[in-house]
């Protein structure tokens, strides 16, 4: 690797936050149980001085590149394929060389295609190589995941995160790697590789290969529909529950059924049937630990794994994706791409039935406290982080530096690259101490709660919400503001009603036809301005994110025309979410004949109905409303899907 650049990052300097809570770390918050993880030991490999090396050559073949005939694709095929969710899963032969796994002869060996839902957006993408022999492996594994991680200024937060993982109890890691990868001679740059988990990541940590596995796409343990299965336990609609919960393994989910009805089944006990049933406390503590001090935040409804160890009756959370960590867990308040507080802190886990009947019961939060800190305290002190982040240095200093890897890092301010990205790399670790400060921040402050009902009818305003919750037990109470404007800028707030203490508000309205907005703000009795909670409803339009904010959907129709004007709606609930995942694309319309809406919907149903869409990447859908006169209106909002 001497070809590359001498360009040097300095070793870690770092400014120790220290959080003013008076908390001790214990270790009898993790108590042995009898379901407790045992990590087996050589699965690990030692960190090598310099990133392995894996040549790459395509092999070109006649033939067609289309669904289900892959003979004729190149390379060029594979980097245009920017839909993870389409049946097109173009794939290359190729023949590789690789540290560990040498040269064999062969004309080819080896499967080539794209992986990950984002990055194939980015200019650089990520690679699934798959080994055609089931027996020649290399370390064992068989599909090698290398990722390009473009959303990631460091390129290093999923390594560090599960280099560091290994050495947390009861939270099983993924081996990671770094990579220099040559395609047809030309460098490729730096990859992360992240070990595969399926029967052969089982086999290796002593799990039966036939456990139960899931993967969560967006799924948050309440009950739907779509998890209905038949008597053998197979899904009765496969493609509805695995856009929710993908199954990676296991062919009997009747388990999981009853797991997630003991979940919501709210007369039971849950520290016996339903924690001490289904679940390993230490495992489940571990991984919400982590969470909150790596700043993992987009954990509500995906990037985890279940595991159902095949003959039992508990189910393991297992880490995975922790891609754009390691950043200061930040708020927002002015309505932009930042996440709202209701999304942040413990309020984030809030949504999910489990979760929340955790934290509900005595006890839970200095529980949760103090594993928080034991595993901030024992398994990642500053030394021990600072000397992964140094071990690093001399082997991604490389890469980030020259082409083609400098050319896209995913910097956001005016400042030049590098002194951006070292600023953001020796920031790292302060960051997870700013991560447990907002962490202990965010016990004090209602919970995040569901705008349920906001709507005009029959000269009448009527508003719903789910209660907020205080761990404190202070009372709340509850701010309702109308705007004219999404943004609630004061000029077009034309009503606010404060201190509420119940969850439903109906009032006579008299104002004239227009678009209003409600936000509601949850405040507690202790502290109500520092304390004070959104609701967990998004609105977007624009490219735009309204946090804690809802569009009326029912508006008053004018009295002094014969053929009114059409009026309509349409939103989406959520509005940011991963690829690959679904959103709720609702709408609502008056005085219409006829409402249409593109990319690919049509014509639907009247006056207000909601159809589950899944979108590749950010659209903007339209909505057409047609009265009897002809007469037509439009309205839009957008989908953000990173």
């Amino acid at each position: 690797m001497n070809s590359k650049a001498s360009f040097r990052i300095p070793l870690m300097t770092m400014v120790i936050v220290t959080a003013n809570v008076s908390l001790s770390a214990s270790a009898d918050v993790f108590s042995p149980l009898p379901t407790d993880i045992t990590k087996p030991v050589g699965v690990y490999f030692p960190f090598p001085a310099n990133p392995l090396k894996i040549d790459v050559k395509t092999v070109l073949r006649a033939g067609s590149c289309a669904i289900g005939n892959y003979v004729g694709c190149t390379l060029t095929d594979v980097n245009a394929d920017t839909n993870s969710d389409d049946e097109f899963k173009p794939e290359v032969k190729v023949h590789i060389v690789m540290d560990g796994f040498p040269d064999d002869g062969k004309i080819s060996n080896a499967t080539l295609r794209q992986r990950g839902d984002s990055a194939r957006k980015a200019n650089q993408k990520s690679y699934r190589i798959k080994l055609d022999s089931k027996d020649e492996l290399w370390r064992g594994e068989r599909k090698l995941q290398l990722n390009k991680h473009p959303w990631d200024l460091s390129r290093i937060t999923n390594k560090l995160s599960f280099d560091l993982m290994q050495d947390i109890p009861h939270l099983p890691s993924l081996r990671t790697d770094f990579f220099n990868m040559y395609i047809d001679g030309e460098d490729f740059g730096l990859f992360t590789h992240v070990e595969n988990i399926d029967k052969k990541y089982l086999n290796r940590r002593g799990w039966h290969k036939d456990s139960s596995l899931y993967k969560a796409e967006s799924f948050n343990f309440s009950m739907s529909d779509a998890y209905k299965i038949n008597a053998e336990g197979k899904p009765v609609d496969s493609q509805w529950f695995n856009s929710k919960l993908e199954i990676k393994g296991g062919k009997d989910h009747r388990k999981l059924l009853e797991m997630m009805n003991a979940i919501n089944n709210e007369g039971n006990t849950f520290s016996t049937d339903v924690m001490g049933k289904y679940f390993n406390k230490n495992n489940y503590l571990s991984w919400l630990s982590v969470n909150f001090l790596f700043g993992n935040q987009d954990i509500s409804i995906g990037n985890f794994y279940l595991l159902n160890p095949k003959g039992k009756d508990t189910f393991y959370f297992l880490p995975w994706d922790y891609d754009e960590t390691w950043l200061e867990s930040t708020w927002d308040v002015a309505n932009n791409f930042r996440r709202s507080r209701a999304w942040t802190g413990v309020s984030v886990y809030w949504s999910s039935p489990l979760h929340q009947r955790y934290l509900q019961q005595p006890g839970a939060i200095a529980e949760l406290q103090e594993a928080v800190l034991h595993i901030k305290n024992n398994f990642l002190s500053t030394n021990k982080v600072t000397s992964k982040l140094n071990a690093y240095v001399p082997i991604v200093q490389q890469f980030v530096s020259i082409s083609p890897d400098f050319q896209d890092l995913s910097v956001t301010g005016n400042i030049p690259k590098m002194d951006e990205y070292l600023a953001n790399y020796n920031n790292m670790y302060s960051a997870m101490q700013k991560n447990y400060q907002a962490f202990i921040k965010s016990i004090q402050y209602p919970m995040g709660f569901w705008i349920k009902t906001a709507k005009l009818s029959a000269n009448k305003l009527t508003l719903e919400w789910s209660p907020s919750y205080d761990f404190q037990g202070d009372a709340i109470s509850y701010d309702i503001q109308l705007s004219t404007s999404p943004d609630f800028t004061p000029s077009s707030i034309i009503k606010t009603v404060t201190g509420l203490n119940t969850t439903q508000y109906v009032v006579d309205w008299d104002l004239p036809v227009n678009n209003y907005y409600i936000r509601i703000l949850a405040r507690d009795s202790a502290n109500p301005v520092d304390h004070w909670q959104v609701a967990f409803n998004e609105y977007s339009f624009n490219n735009r994110d309204y946090h804690g904010v809802v569009a009326l959907q029912d508006t008053v129709p004018p009295v002094t025309s014969v053929s009114p004007r059409p009026v309509c709606e349409v939103g989406v609930d959520p509005q940011l979410i991963n690829q690959g995942e679904g959103t709720a694309l609702w709408w609502w319309t008056q005085n219409t004949a006829k409402g249409s809406i593109d990319n690919g919907i049509g014509n639907v149903a009247l006056p207000t109905q909601f159809l589950w869409v899944h979108p590749s990447q950010t659209t903007t859908y339209t909505m057409t409303s047609t009265n009897a006169s002809g007469e037509n209106t439009s309205c839009q909002t957008t989908v953000v899907v990173q």
